[in-house]
C-alpha cells in the first residue's frame, strides 16, 4: 500500500462514518458543476469519478441524474452509500480502481474532484483514455484540480498542482474548454498555507 493510500484511509477512519469530519467535505457543488447538472434538465447518467463520501453524487441524483460513484477505497463507498439511503436517494456505488472500471453505457457527465490531482497509480493518458470511453458523444467533463498560484507553487507530498494551460492540453483535441474558475483557499500545512482550487468545464468536441 503507498503512502497516499495510507494517509486516504487514516482520514476515512478517523471520520467515524460521517462525511462532515472528512477535510475536503462540502455540502454545495461548484458553480460549473451546477450549471452542467441545470443543463440536463433532470435527465441523463453521471459519473463522480472519486465520489469519496458521496455528497456530491447523492446531490446530483436528487436532481434526477442516474448517477455511479467510483471510488478505490472501501470505506468511502460505505460512507457513500450510508448517506444516500440516509437521503433516500437511489444511486450505484462502485468501490473499483478506474482504471479498470468499465461502464456499460456511457455518461452524459462525468465529474471528478480532486481524483485526478491525487492520482495513486496509472497514468495521465491512461486517465484520458478512460475518460473517453466513458464520456457520451455530447458529454460534460467537470474537473476540479489545485491549480498554480506562480511557477514555483509546488509541494513534495499532495495533491499535483497544474497550470490551466497544462490541463487544457492534456484533454485537447478530444475535450475543448468552455470555461474555468479559480479560488484561492486557506489550506492547513503541509498542503498549503495557499492552494489554488480550479473548476474546469469541458464538452466533447464533435467528432
Amino acid at each position: 500500500m503507498s503512502m497516499a493510500e495510507m494517509v486516504m484511509r487514516k482520514f476515512y477512519r478517523q471520520a467515524e462514518a460521517r462525511p462532515e469530519r472528512l477535510p475536503w467535505h462540502r455540502e454545495e457543488p461548484s458553480a460549473l458543476l451546477a450549471a452542467v447538472v441545470s443543463s440536463r434538465n433532470g435527465r441523463g447518467r453521471a459519473l463522480d469519478v472519486g465520489c469519496g463520501a458521496g455528497v456530491l453524487s447523492v446531490w446530483m441524483a436528487q436532481r434526477g441524474l442516474e448517477v455511479t460513484g467510483l471510488d478505490l477505497f472501501p470505506e468511502a463507498i460505505a460512507m457513500a452509500r450510508a448517506h444516500a439511503d440516509g437521503k433516500g436517494v437511489q444511486a450505484e456505488f462502485v468501490c473499483g480502481d478506474l482504471f479498470s472500471y468499465g461502464a456499460e453505457r456511457p455518461f452524459d457527465v462525468v465529474y471528478d474532484s480532486g481524483c485526478l490531482h491525487s492520482l495513486i497509480g496509472g497514468d495521465l493518458a491512461a486517465y484520458k483514455r478512460q475518460l473517453l470511453r466513458w464520456l457520451a458523444a455530447d458529454g460534460s467533463y467537470v474537473l476540479e484540480h489545485w491549480g498554480k498560484r506562480h511557477p514555483l507553487d509546488w509541494r513534495p507530498i499532495g495533491p499535483r498542482r497544474r497550470s490551466e494551460a497544462a490541463v487544457q492540453r492534456l484533454f485537447a483535441p478530444e475535450l475543448s474548454l468552455v470555461r474555468s474558475e479559480a479560488e484561492d483557499l486557506d489550506v492547513p500545512l503541509p498542503f498549503g498555507p495557499k492552494v489554488r482550487g480550479v473548476a474546469y468545464r469541458f464538452e466533447r468536441a464533435p467528432s
